[in-house]
């Protein structure tokens, strides 16, 4: 379908049913246009304030290639553009970038016209008790390390929640926060789950068996935030995440696709595949893009085992499971 078939409905609504049920379109916007006319896509990243090879940016840059890939056959059809959480809104509202991959919206509530498409990944706050033994209760009165950058609600939270007292000390390096627990300052260490697998990595020949506690009252759930502005973009992207997790849901990855396209009689996997029906070319995707993204990126579940399980950080998934078995990544039933 043409992109010019969208020019003039900006101010009509466009209902369509399908993968995603029923939506409305009151702002088919621009963003979708502007980046045909450049012929590639701009998708945010943010800098890492723990690690210059942080795990979540790298697979920050591998979704942003994989929607790259979604609205065209190149898949070097993409820039990636580095930027801090200060600047990131502003970002998205100048048209510098047209996607922000896995950020926090409620960090970034600040800086208006911008919404999340839906939770990819949720790295909440970790507590790493070092000390073999130790129990909660054997915090009181202690110290638990962490970082500037860190949120420390959650450890206010923990501390109600267990009626303890505790203090914290805030390191504003990575190197000082080693040394510090390397000397046995710290009786515990707090930090986003992904961070917090990689430092005790790090400290694995002292403390070898810490007890790893979750603070579970407070998210930290990272997604994919476009401008509010424009419906249209924001469905496009909206549904890529949804096939990612569908795709995992219904078992077809980058491995099987090719077989199960040709030989699935499951109308909803046709669909996904573009066999059959008309996935996503109602806003303009052509029939095969998913099928595209999947063999060349796969789904949700290869993505994670490509950045997080492998000779850097092994983590299990966690909160980053399909609510289906335990987790908090939502996949509805397709309508």
């Amino acid at each position: 379908m043409p992109r010019k078939f969208f020019e003039y409905i900006s101010t009509v609504i466009l209902a369509f049913s399908g993968f995603l049920g029923f939506i409305s379109y009151a702002n088919a916007g621009e963003v979708r246009d502007n980046i045909e006319d450049r012929g590639y896509l701009r998708c945010g990243v943010f800098q890492t304030a723990f690690l210059k090879k942080s795990p979540i940016k790298e697979m920050s840059e591998d979704l942003c290639r994989g929607l790259a890939l979604a609205l065209f056959p190149d898949p070097s059809a993409v820039k990636l553009v580095s930027l801090t959480e200060q600047e990131a809104g502003q970002a998205l509202v100048d048209g510098r970038v047209d996607v922000i991959a896995l950020a926090n919206q409620k960090r970034l509530s600040h800086q208006a016209n911008h919404a999340n498409t839906g939770p990819l990944f949720v790295n909440n706050l970790d507590i790493a008790i070092l000390f073999k033994g130790y129990k909660v209760r054997d915090l009181g009165g202690k110290k638990i390390c962490s970082l500037d950058w860190v949120d420390k609600t959650a450890l206010a939270i923990f501390g109600q929640k267990h009626q303890i007292s505790f203090g914290v000390l805030s390191y504003r390096t990575e190197e000082e926060l080693l040394n510090a627990v390397k000397s046995h300052g710290c009786r515990a260490v707090a930090l986003p789950r992904v961070e917090l697998a990689i430092f005790l990595k790090q400290v694995s020949g002292i403390f070898p068996a810490p007890l790893i506690l979750s603070s579970s009252s407070f998210k930290n759930s990272l997604g994919m935030l476009v401008s509010s502005k424009d419906e249209e973009w924001k469905a496009i992207v909206g549904l890529y995440r949804r096939a990612l997790l569908e795709s995992e849901r219904r078992e077809v990855s980058s491995q099987n696709v090719d077989y199960v396209a040709s030989s699935t009689i499951n109308p909803e996997i046709q669909k996904l595949l573009g066999v059959k029906g008309s996935f996503g070319q109602d806003l303009g995707l052509d029939h095969n893009w998913f099928y595209r993204v999947l063999q060349n990126h796969g789904n949700y579940q290869e993505i994670y085992i490509r950045h997080f399980n492998n000779r850097k950080i092994t983590l299990e998934r966690g909160p980053n499971q399909l609510t289906a078995k335990g987790g908090a990544l939502v996949v509805n039933d397709l309508r």
